[in-house]
């Protein structure tokens, strides 16, 4: 049974919010909507898209043995016999793996495959989309590092989001605005050390952290998890994704480029 959660306020700008925090996947997942005013149905619209989030886990959980992954994962199915969500979301994983040469590979993780690097930020896309559906424009929403924003924040004022500092949990490194697109940072922030290299099959990375904006929030998931293991080298997959945007933080140094973060490269 899920814990979940609702509450309603006021922004410093007048204008009304909602906010539904749904506890799945191993972390707490924020859904928020604001306008000058809100239907009623609001908490009916997020609650109904929260539910996505426990099918996604019905889905890809690979610490349950009940799920088509773990199927897969343990020889019982082939690929070819998964639920056509799961062979979508693989095709883009094999994708992506093609695009940074193996630098994302769920294939290459012990114990099988698991596509978790892409799904997340793939969700979360999801469940903003259906929100929107439900006549809500101005969604935010917060899957642990993975965020996916539609419309507004306030009057005239695209969503503001901040960037974990790597070395401080209490600190915000930087922060951009996000209009109708997606932004994922992946680091060891909450899970440790928990990224295997597939180039290496150990822990090592090149990077402290790293935050992708553009249009797709999966390929942003996976692109950032990509980053952390080869480095400053993978800016060069951002040629075909001009309009994408990076900020990349390495022991002493923090590495921009994109339309996102304009001049914010710095030193630690």
């Amino acid at each position: 049974m899920s814990n979940s959660s609702f509450h309603t306020g006021l922004t410093d700008e007048g204008w009304q919010r909602a906010v539904h925090l749904e506890d799945v996947w191993g972390t707490v997942v924020i859904l928020e909507v604001r306008s000058k005013e809100l239907a009623s149905d609001v908490e009916n619209a997020l609650a109904d898209a929260a539910k996505f989030l426990h099918q996604v886990d019905d889905w890809f959980s690979t610490y349950r043995i009940d799920t088509p992954i773990s199927a897969l994962r343990m020889g019982f199915a082939d690929e070819n016999q998964m639920p056509e969500v799961i062979q979508r979301v693989l095709e883009q994983c094999a994708q992506i793996r093609d695009l940074t040469g193996g630098a994302f590979d769920p294939w290459a993780v012990p114990g099988g495959v698991d596509p978790s690097g892409y799904v997340k930020g793939w969700a979360a896309d999801v469940v903003a989309d259906l929100i929107v559906e439900r006549g809500f424009e101005n969604v935010s929403i917060n899957a642990a590092g993975d965020l996916s924003c539609r419309g507004l924040q306030a009057p005239d004022q695209a969503w503001v989001v901040g960037i974990r500092h790597p070395f401080d949990d209490q600190a915000i490194i930087g922060s951009t605005v996000l209009l109708n697109t997606s932004m994922a940072t992946s680091g060891e922030y909450e899970r440790g050390k928990h990224i295997i290299n597939p180039f290496t099959k150990d822990r090592h990375l090149n990077l402290a952290s790293a935050t992708v904006v553009g249009p797709d929030g999966g390929l942003a998931d996976a692109l950032a998890t990509a980053l952390l293991i080869v480095g400053l080298d993978g800016v060069q997959w951002f040629q075909e994704f001009p309009d994408w945007s990076g900020f990349l933080v390495d022991s002493e140094t923090i590495h921009t480029f994109g339309p996102a973060f304009m001049n914010l490269g710095a030193e630690l």
